[in-house]
């Protein structure tokens, strides 16, 4: 990462690294890094190198990213800029990377606690060109010659559920009405000084008390004597006590103008700052042909690189160049097929359009086909294994499927703050001032996973009981409520029982192969593959794919599939079921129904049974109720799984 430039800082420094998985999942466009004494908002994509990118090439994704609302003119997912390290800090690498600004804007000096911006000078900029990891401002006109104390960022800041960030207001904080004005004593002990007006303001933070939480900080304005607590702006009160949102987007250095959203103060690192949107697919096979396939995933590469798609003297000397590394590291494969044979596969696809793009969004419709279709497909990113149902649970499982090689790409389309995104995403915040972007970031992983089928006419029998009792009633009337406190468009229906069930299981067994596979349960993740009977977009569907990929070109070293051996699997299915019925928690737990506590959208579970990290989870931990899988306290008859 490096500091994007502007005209009163022309030099950019590299001041820390993130890989590139973080980039889409935790640390994209417009969401704050927390360094070691540094912090910075990313950029936006219209400051990234793309001279420096990859494209990564998947069809089907890119389809359905066009059906989504603004990314219609979406043409290519590219990787984060990059280029290969050398010995040298001084060498071109170090001046690559993804452009940040700093942010918050606001620094305290650890000496004197002077309060300012970086724009007014008082702190510079170091940075080692050997240690980016210890870049740090620092007080230039604070403390004798020795070392200069360093400045940190003021910790707090301010956002609002229409995604816009800023910087906590302090001028107008220390002088509103709630400040401690008048001159009498405030609730902490202190002096307070006239307030009001104050033409040039001097600001300082210092700690109040014992300091036994991050808010026990007061600001102090030298000039007139004004002085509160930052606590006042937290709590169920807080918007009364801050302005109005003035629409900031602080990694497109824009304001959008006076936003109707009420801020809420945050602390920097809060994890609701930044909830990534993004869209992922697995690469499967559109044709039988290994070679055609290979044509297929880097069509977009080879229209790219020839300029006339009908001359085969185009394909050889694009070889050529690939051949001598001119080329993108996408194409080396050209290398390792017959010309003749690459020339045919280019000359059936051509023509053919985007036939390989997800109609209207569709995505997990085709990757369950693939899956569970009677000729298993094969290519080098997609290579599965029907299995035999578990011993004592034919009644309610299908053929697994162990997958032995898969491919993901996930694409970064924006982000909300303050809430996470939903379903369908109706307030995404830009990650381009363009407001027709045309390329997307985005990230590519290999790796291996355990597709788990339950027997349709079983689902299709529980789910019929389900749909019909309490707790899913209770469910469907918390999201109601959920959007309407959000002020989001009413209709949009809760998930299918089905949806809970595949999603409780899931997780449930997220958790034990966490125990059993050796891989931790925030490196599994869950993909499902959940579609109610007569849906118009295809027959029925409920599965649950487990997987961990790594962004290794070899991706993961089988760990999870050798859990798919049919012994194994079945102790491992049985376990997961039998610690299901039990949560340290119970009673509370298993009483729990959505709606209570505000916002839960969750009945039975906890942190104690069913929770995963945000990671793992496409959900956030949200539809989830041990009791649609397993009995459970004060539910016996609900379960799915009753043995």
């Amino acid at each position: 990462m490096s500091p994007a430039p502007n005209p009163s800082a022309p030099e950019s420094h590299r001041v820390g690294g993130l890989r590139p998985s973080q980039l889409i999942h935790t640390y994209g466009p417009g969401a704050v890094v927390d360094l070691p004494q540094m912090s910075v908002v990313v950029a936006g994509v219209d400051g990234w190198d793309t001279n420096r990118t990859e494209r990564i090439a998947e069809s089907r994704l890119l389809g359905a990213i066009r059906a989504m609302p603004g990314c219609s003119a979406v043409s290519e997912l590219r990787a984060a800029p990059w280029l290969e390290e050398t010995a040298s800090a001084f060498d071109d690498w170090a001046r690559v990377g993804v452009p940040v600004h700093p942010f918050p804007r606001w620094l305290r000096c650890t000496r004197c606690d002077r309060l300012a911006q970086v724009d007014q000078r008082f702190f510079k900029l170091e940075v080692p060109p050997f240690r980016p990891d210890r870049a740090r401002w620092f007080h230039e006109l604070c403390g004798g010659r020795g070392r200069k104390p360093p400045a940190v960022p003021a910790r707090f800041m301010v956002a609002c559920p229409a995604g816009h960030l800023d910087d906590f207001p302090w001028v107008e904080y220390v002088h509103s009405r709630g400040g401690d004005g008048g001159g009498g004593t405030n609730g902490d002990g202190g002096s307070a000084g006239a307030g009001g007006d104050c033409s040039s303001p001097v600001l300082e933070l210092k700690e109040v008390g014992r300091v036994s939480r991050a808010t026990d900080v007061r600001v102090i304005c030298r000039t007139c004597g004004a002085r509160r607590p930052v606590q006042h702006a937290f709590g169920h009160d807080d918007w009364r006590n801050l302005p109005r949102c003035r629409g900031r987007h602080p990694h497109l250095q824009r304001f959008d103008g006076a936003c109707d959203e009420p801020t809420r103060a945050l602390l920097l690192g809060a994890s609701n700052a930044w909830f990534a949107v993004s869209r992922s697919s697995l690469t499967i096979p559109t044709v039988e042909d290994r070679i055609g396939q290979k044509v297929v995933e880097h069509w977009v590469d080879l229209e790219a690189e020839l300029e006339d798609l009908d001359d085969r003297r185009e394909l050889r000397r694009l070889r050529r160049r690939v051949e001598r590394g001119r080329g993108g590291r996408e194409l080396r494969w050209l290398l390792h097929f017959d010309e003749d044979d690459i020339w045919d596969a280019i000359r059936a696809r051509r023509g053919h359009g985007d036939e390989g793009t997800a109609a209207g969004g569709e995505l997990r419709g085709p990757e369950w086909e693939a899956f569970t279709s009677d000729t298993q497909p094969d290519s080098d990113d997609f290579r599965v294994e029907r299995l035999v149902v578990p011993s004592g649970l034919a009644f309610d499982l299908d053929d697994p499927v162990a997958v032995h090689r898969l491919r993901e790409v996930i694409a970064l389309c924006g982000f909300t703050r303050v809430d996470g995104p939903g379903d369908d995403v109706e307030r995404i915040a830009p990650i381009s001032n363009d407001a027709a972007v045309r390329w997307l970031p985005a990230a590519q992983t290999r790796g291996e996973g355990i597709l788990i089928r339950l027997r349709e006419d079983r689902v299709a029998e529980w789910e019929t009981d389900f749909e019909s009792g309490e707790r899913y009633r209770s469910l469907v009337a918390a999201h109601e409520a959920w959007r309407a406190r959000r002020g989001l468009a009413p209709g949009l229906a809760v998930p299918a029982a089905r949806f809970v069930l595949l999603h409780t299981l899931a997780h449930l067994l997220i958790h034990q192969f966490a125990l059993d596979s050796g891989y931790s349960a925030a490196s599994i993740r869950e993909r499902l593959y959940s579609r109610p009977p007569g849906d118009p977009a295809g027959p029925p569907m409920a599965g649950v794919l487990l997987y961990t990929a790594s962004p290794d070109s070899e991706g993961t070293l089988g760990g999870l599939v050798a859990m798919s051996e049919p012994a194994r699997l079945s102790a491992t299915l049985q376990q997961a079921l039998r610690r299901a019925q039990l949560c340290s928690t119970d009673p509370m737990c298993a009483d729990h129904h959505a709606g209570e506590e505000d916002d839960t959208l969750h009945a039975a579970a906890c942190h104690a049974c069913l929770f995963a990290p945000e990671t793992s989870c496409e959900h956030a931990n949200r539809y989830l109720d041990r009791a649609a899988a397993v009995p459970i306290l004060g539910s016996p008859h609900a379960a799915y799984f009753r043995q």
